[in-house]
């Protein structure tokens, strides 16, 4: 009996060493698992969601004059995640009468499967200190569950879904609504690639009731720094553009919006001619703002007076603006130049108030820019040197153009600076902007 008891013994001591073992084996597995997510990389799906590099700005106006704008400090990735920091403040519509801390601070923390808001703002008109923002499958109606505090100290249980997601030329915009499981709260937000949130909504509980409240992206203020800079100088869209000049040239058009997105814009000048020559002929020129580059660059795609891509200017998809709006801030480019490779120095040669007098001057809200392109080795010309001048003006766009025409200069005396000024004017052709008061 002794025998049998020992060998029962054996027997159990056997089975609970091998539930040990796989029990050990099985916590092992399990913690393997979580370090294998703790080590998954973030998802470059969610991160394209965001703006690629720092200096982006986003600008936002909402319900009874709400607003707040906010700047991406940093970009800091990790092996699982990606964090960006934003700062900003939400403006104070009291004009200093209402107290209170106007500052915010946002980090977007992306992870292997959503996207985190961390939000210390206390004036913000977002609810949550925390919340997932958006979380993978990026499709419609992926749905997760998250508990999170109110401002107000309440805990809500959100149901949360991806409910809409649309192709726009900018890219696609998620629709996500955060809906309370028990009340009629909600949030709502869009998402957009390269943007972020474009847009919020929410439940606001006034003293007369529940009032739906949000904010909106204002996309015209909102991106890279170049971006406010350049377009600055867009001429109104749509308006009919005349331009007269030497020798009865004229040519009018519009200019239109062909696409843009967070880092670049096309926009198309589409014109005809109408000067005294009485030959008809159409042209479309493009300009392709780059807003990270910080320029603007011309490119002719069609004129039907001729198989050149030239409106006039001698220079082939030249850079004619180019940030830091500095005077004396010069860039180089190679462009094709009457058939051959040449180097182009563009330089910003004047920022003034143009005007005869004083009184016109102070008239003009915004100074003019003036720009000097140069194309060295050029035969024919001057001193063997092509040159074009430009001025540009903010809400006017290009308002005069004038190049140097090919030819000998009438010069007697080359030592008579006087007399070699008159005779670049008398050898230049050019034409400008009608003003809004010449039109009437």
């Amino acid at each position: 009996m002794n025998q049998k008891f020992r060998v029962n013994a054996l027997r159990i001591a056997c089975m609970l060493l091998c539930l040990l073992l796989i029990s050990v084996s099985g916590c092992v597995k399990e913690q393997n698992r979580e370090q294998e997510q703790e080590k998954t990389p973030p998802s470059e799906e969610l991160t394209r969601l965001l703006p690629e590099k720092t200096g982006f700005t986003w600008v936002y106006s909402g319900f009874a004059e709400y607003g707040h704008e906010m700047k991406l400090e940093s970009i800091t990735p990790t092996d699982t995640t990606v964090h960006f920091k934003l700062n900003g403040n939400v403006y104070d519509a009291s004009g200093g009468e209402a107290p209170g801390d106007y500052s915010l601070r946002v980090e977007y923390q992306v992870t292997s499967e959503s996207i985190i808001m961390h939000k210390a703002a206390e004036r913000m008109m977002d609810n949550f200190s925390k919340l997932v923002l958006i979380r993978l499958p990026l499709r419609e109606g992926t749905q997760w569950e998250q508990k999170a505090v109110h401002k107000d100290g309440k805990e809500y249980h959100l149901v949360c879904t991806i409910q809409k997601v649309e192709d726009h030329d900018e890219g696609k915009v998620y629709t996500v609504v955060y809906k309370d499981r028990d009340s009629d709260f909600y949030e709502k937000r869009q998402l957009q690639e390269g943007w972020g949130v474009i847009s919020f909504e929410t439940i606001w509980q006034s003293p007369e009731g529940p009032v739906t409240i949000g904010y909106y992206l204002y996309r015209e203020a909102s991106g890279y720094p170049g971006k406010t800079a350049l377009k600055a100088f867009l001429p109104p869209l749509g308006e009919q553009l005349r331009y007269f000049g030497l020798a009865e040239y004229a040519h009018e058009g519009q200019l239109v919006k062909v696409s843009e997105d967070q880092d670049k814009a096309v926009y198309q000048f589409n014109g005809n001619f109408q000067d005294g020559s009485g030959i008809p002929g159409e042209f479309k020129v493009q300009y392709l703002f780059d807003y990270k580059k910080g320029t603007i660059q011309e490119k002719v795609v069609e004129n039907t007076r001729s198989s050149k891509e030239e409106v006039n200017s001698k220079l082939h998809h030249p850079v004619i603006l180019k940030l830091p709006l500095e005077v004396g801030n010069t860039w180089q480019q190679e462009i094709t130049f009457e058939g051959e490779k040449k180097t182009m120095t563009g330089t910003i040669v004047s920022i003034a108030y143009e005007g005869r007098t004083f009184y016109s001057q102070m008239k003009n809200v915004h100074p003019v820019v003036t720009v000097r392109y140069r194309v060295e080795d050029a035969p024919g010309y001057f001193q063997n040197m092509y040159v074009e001048e430009r001025k540009f003006q903010k809400g006017r766009g290009m308002i005069s153009f004038s190049n140097l025409m090919k030819g000998a200069l009438d010069i007697k005396d080359m030592n008579d600076v006087y007399q070699i000024e008159q005779a670049i004017i008398n050898h230049m052709f050019g034409y400008s902007l009608v003003r809004d008061t010449e039109r009437r």
